[in-house]
């Protein structure tokens, strides 16, 4: 009759009243299979890229050790297949071989022991489309304290740094100087551009290279929202500061007003232009401002009514097609009250 074999280790099954005088022999052979597949301990050479990890019906092989030490000297990343592949597998694998070791089975996916780590891998034995898992990958850390690990450098891809204020040091960002506290009050921010792989801020000066982006967004510290680009020259809307140079202002088209109300809305701009093309009324900004809009009649131009102003002066707003007009409104509330000047002065 004829032995059949265990499907993951090929441990040998001699047949019901078979191997007469031999069976000893068969079973010391198997013991000595399952004190591998247990306890031992495989020297793996590897040479090119490319091993096969065996595990022979009934015969010591490697692919039966539980732990293999990867050595050799391979040319490249090493493929090492493991056969048969329809065999569980679970191996504790430490690699010393000087490069990355890449373990398959089928189709499926594969896992990398990298030079130097160890790893405890399986492999599903599923067939053809078999896959090596990483065990370690399932490890998920949700809580606790690390102790002794020494801190990252910045050169490989860390901050050096073990608190939020070294590690802002040694990514070169000193609040105040480098960098300021983000502050929405903020009337503009410095420009910021990418120039060879560098940020660089307002004046051209080198902020901090681009090695340093991961780890700044690791740290939560996000140029524009959490830090912005330091200038001692920004004005706040909450400070008071003077200004040294003039600026302009674009004007905003309001369009023709023929019918119902218009309220300016003083976030389309301080300077306004609109075209009086029917009768129609001008109510009060429901902002805080001064601003100025230029009124043109149009053929169809009607009588411009007005609501809601405190005071209303100047010349009278006629309705002469081609006439134009400089309004001048202000308002201010005081916390109690609003108060409103509409100026009108003509321009013909």
């Amino acid at each position: 009759m004829v032995s059949s074999y265990t499907a993951n280790t090929g441990i040998e099954k001699p047949a019901t009243g078979d191997q007469s005088g031999t069976w000893g022999d068969t079973t010391n052979l198997n013991f000595d299979i399952v004190d591998r597949t247990l306890n031992g301990v495989g020297a793996i050479t590897l040479s090119g890229t490319s091993h096969t990890l065996a595990t022979t019906d009934g015969t010591l092989s490697d692919g039966m050790f539980k732990v293999l030490v990867l050595g050799g000297s391979p040319t490249g990343t090493n493929t090492i297949t493991i056969t048969p592949n329809d065999a569980d597998k679970l191996y504790f694998v430490r690699n010393g071989s000087g490069q990355s070791a890449v373990f398959s089975q089928g189709t499926g996916s594969n896992a990398t022991v990298p030079n130097g780590a160890t790893k405890i891998i399986y492999a599903d034995g599923a067939g053809s489309g078999a896959a090596v898992s990483d065990l370690f990958d399932s490890v998920s850390i949700t809580g606790g304290t690390i102790t002794g690990i020494t801190d990252l450098a910045v050169a490989d891809g860390g901050t050096g740094a073990s608190t939020a204020s070294a590690a802002r040091t040694n990514l070169g960002l000193a609040i105040g100087s480098d960098v300021q506290a983000f502050d929405a009050q903020l009337a503009d921010v410095a420009g910021l551009a990418v120039t060879n792989g560098n940020f660089i801020v307002g004046d051209g000066t080198n902020f901090v290279a681009e090695s340093g982006a991961t780890a700044r967004a690791s740290m939560g510290v996000a140029i524009g929202s959490d830090v912005q680009a330091f200038d001692a020259d920004t004005l706040k809307a909450d400070t008071a500061d003077e200004l040294t140079a003039g600026f302009s202002a674009a004007i905003h088209d309001a369009g023709t007003k023929s019918s119902g109300t218009y309220t300016p809305d003083v976030d389309d701009g301080n300077f306004q232009q609109a075209v009086n093309g029917g009768a129609h009324t001008l109510a009060v900004p429901s902002k805080n401002c001064t601003m100025v809009i230029l009124y043109k009649n149009n053929a169809s131009a009607g009588t411009v009514t007005t609501s809601g102003y405190t005071l209303v002066d100047g010349d009278t707003i006629t309705t002469t097609d081609g006439h134009e007009f400089f309004f001048y409104i202000t308002r201010v509330n005081d916390g109690s009250s609003t108060f409103s000047l509409l100026t009108v002065k003509a321009l013909q």
